[in-house]
């Protein structure tokens, strides 16, 4: 459904509402996994209430931060922190701050909008429903549109940083693992790849959503993979780029750093077939439509941040420092 096209305007947004919004099947972390995941961190019930009363404490003294912000995703950024207060802190600044500078990817996020319905016939997104062994959720983008002429990557980095949001408010885990399909890429469609796009959309994830990437993985690499890597690399971190690795066309060597049992079939896993998890986890954004255009209302406030505060610096002054915190 385009509603870029116009298809009886607000009906063919209240049809995809209600077609897509009970669509839903994702699977976040069970019991088990969570008890994995904390075990892992050596964090108990206790300390995880403790942390997130302190840190709500300190949300609540913040004068240039707002303080609507659920006690769930205050648990999971001290999760991703890895228990880390300090860097949970800046990445609850970041989570409000960082709007001012990227506004594009972070605010007016209508998952009804035209720029997203014609994202969604460009390329298939899907975040796998299973947790690897590790702990880890595997993302995949693949079946790009060969035409670049009409593939926006601000709307598809935002479309991931939306699938993030909603992660971190029901989900755990231990990272991310992407694999990014390119058997249709083009030169055309690096070159429509803005990269301070793709460095703001780094850096959202890695401060303000504290994810840690654990790995990117290009498959069905084209002629285009040297620009594409130097790309990637010139927009991320030094240690994440130890974690890029291409894999040609008809390899299996993505499979020696991801199970196939968690790979869908089209891209030689034995998950299941793409259509059983494309855009699950991205639907349940219609349900939340009303929040993410809420949350808008809520950023900071530049004219009250104390003078000293060091997480000024941190966010404005050295964006490599969330780059450090946040790969490890």
């Amino acid at each position: 459904m385009d509603c870029a096209a116009g298809r009886g305007g607000v009906l063919s947004r209240a049809w995809i509402y209600s077609t897509m919004s009970t669509n839903y099947n994702f699977q976040p972390a069970t019991p088990k996994e969570i008890a994995f995941i904390k075990k892992r961190l050596g964090l108990t019930e206790e300390d995880t209430e403790f942390a997130v009363k302190k840190l709500r404490e300190w949300l609540e003294m913040q004068p240039h931060l707002p303080n609507n912000i659920d006690d769930a995703r205050i648990e999971r950024m001290y999760i991703n922190c890895k228990c880390s207060m300090e860097r949970t802190k800046i990445g609850l600044d970041a989570y409000f701050s960082l709007k001012h500078r990227m506004p594009d990817l972070s605010m007016k996020r209508d998952p009804l909008g035209p720029d997203v319905e014609q994202t969604k016939n460009n390329i298939k997104m899907m975040v796998m429903p299973r947790l690897t062994k590790e702990g880890y959720r595997i993302i995949i983008n693949t079946q790009l549109d060969p035409d670049p002429s009409s593939y926006v990557f601000a709307t598809h980095a935002k479309m991931v940083l939306m699938e993030l949001e909603i992660m971190m408010g029901e989900d755990y885990s231990l990272g991310d693992v992407y694999v990014i399909d390119l058997a249709n890429a083009t030169m055309g469609h690096v070159l429509r790849t803005d990269i301070n796009c793709l460095r703001n959309s780094e850096l959202l994830s890695r401060t303000a959503y504290c994810r840690r990437i654990k790995g990117v993985h290009f498959v069905n690499s084209p002629k285009t993979i040297d620009a594409v890597v130097k790309l990637v690399k010139s927009a991320t971190s030094e240690k994440l780029h130890t974690r890029i690795h291409t894999h040609l066309p008809g390899s299996t060597t993505l499979f020696e750093h991801v199970a196939r049992e968690y790979i869908p079939e089209e891209l030689g896993g034995t998950a299941g077939p793409l259509e059983k998890f494309s855009y699950q986890l991205f639907n349940k954004a219609y349900d939340m439509r009303d929040w993410f255009l809420e949350q808008d209302n809520y950023i900071s406030d530049e004219t009250k941040r104390p003078p000293d505060s060091k997480l000024a610096q941190d966010i404005y002054g050295a964006a490599g420092s969330f780059k450090k915190l946040s790969v490890d």
